[in-house]
């Protein structure tokens, strides 16, 4: 048996964590046999020291097995596009990429928060769109079961990272618990991942631990701007995860016939402003940048859900289903069916 305290003290002589040594510190947090100010030493630590690879995909695994899990009942695997958030700030593209996608008939487990470094995240655009962020697990995969997309509300399903944010937040850093951790550990385990990443070297780190945790079917994204979307701006590099292998390339938006923009043409706004955006975007009312930075982002996630065979194909499908009121459709079943439950008692 582990003792967490030799394991803290371990971490801060810069020493390499095993994973069963990890495992036990985890369970510790969530037990609350951990105090707020271990845990930010431990975190300051493991900064100071650089996490290994190895460390970094132990800690995945360890949170996610401390999670709330879901196992919905779907044919397909599911999905994610929930990304490492940071970098420059756009609309919330990635929210709307799950909407499409699960128009599109891919089983959508779209995992997220609140924004900590802009001004809406998918909790916060979601909720501006009517949809109820606050359910049950047995909710959600009925949800996921029935109208193939639910969100599921990251504090609701990791005890652990909810004990473990306030610490970096109050320190004032941003550790992997945050920029790595967070947006691999959805809780319905779902092998199947669109997952933009704000820094370049994070591009590898994220592919390794997703590779380690058994992911089937990823695409690992940065654009090279600045941006953890497939960039408008300019070019994309893509991990693509695929039965084990990684294949990496470039895009750019004129591949495709799309033209680039500037940041301020899908920069990010309220809430309520970007939910007003993607509504627009579903509905015919708003067209180019905005339009076309969705449509870009969701060819990716549709060849991830093996809908399209290559991003002209998927870019064609996702202008279809908006075209034809499918993403507005399933927008709507989201909204309606998330607020169709009683009050949890």
């Amino acid at each position: 048996m582990y003792n967490y305290k030799d394991i803290l003290a371990k971490t801060t002589t810069g020493q390499e964590l095993s994973e069963p040594e990890i495992a036990e510190l985890i369970r510790a947090i969530k037990q609350d046999a951990v105090s707020d100010v271990q845990i930010a030493g431990f975190q300051v630590a493991l900064l100071m020291k650089g996490a290994s690879l190895q460390e970094i995909a132990a800690i995945a695994k360890a949170m996610r097995d401390n999670c709330v899990p879901l196992r919905p009942q779907v044919s397909a695997e599911t999905m994610d596009t929930c990304g490492t958030g940071g970098g420059l700030s756009t609309f919330n593209i990635s929210t709307a990429t799950a909407i499409l996608a699960a128009a599109a008939g891919i089983p959508i487990a779209k995992h997220g928060s609140r924004s900590i470094a802009s001004l809406s995240g998918s909790a916060d655009v979601l909720e501006a769109l009517g949809v109820n962020i606050n359910l049950l697990p047995q909710q959600t995969e009925q949800m996921i079961e029935q109208i193939g997309i639910a969100f599921l509300y990251a504090p609701l399903f990791h005890p652990v990272m909810g004990k473990v944010l306030p610490p970096e937040q109050d320190l004032g850093i941003k550790t992997i618990f945050y920029s790595v951790i967070g947006p691999l550990i959805n809780p319905a385990f779902a092998p199947r991942h669109l997952l933009g990443v704000y820094k370049p070297d994070l591009l590898d780190t994220v592919t390794y631990v997703a590779k380690e945790l058994g992911y089937t079917n990823a695409m690992f994204v940065h654009g090279l701007d600045g941006l953890d979307e497939i960039s408008l701006l300019g070019r994309t590099r893509i991990n693509h995860l695929k039965d084990g292998e990684v294949t990496t390339f470039e895009i750019a938006p004129e591949d495709f016939g799309l033209s680039r923009c500037g940041l301020a043409d899908i920069k990010t706004g309220s809430p309520e402003v970007n939910a007003e955006t993607i509504v627009g975007v579903f509905d015919g009312q708003i067209d180019g940048p905005r339009r076309d930075a969705i449509i870009l982002n969701a060819a990716g996630a549709l060849i991830v859900g093996e809908r399209a065979d290559d991003f002209p194909t998927g870019l064609a499908l996702a202008r279809e289903l908006i075209d034809s009121g499918a993403a507005t459709e399933k927008l709507a079943q989201l909204r309606e069916m998330s607020n169709s439950f009683t009050e949890p008692t």
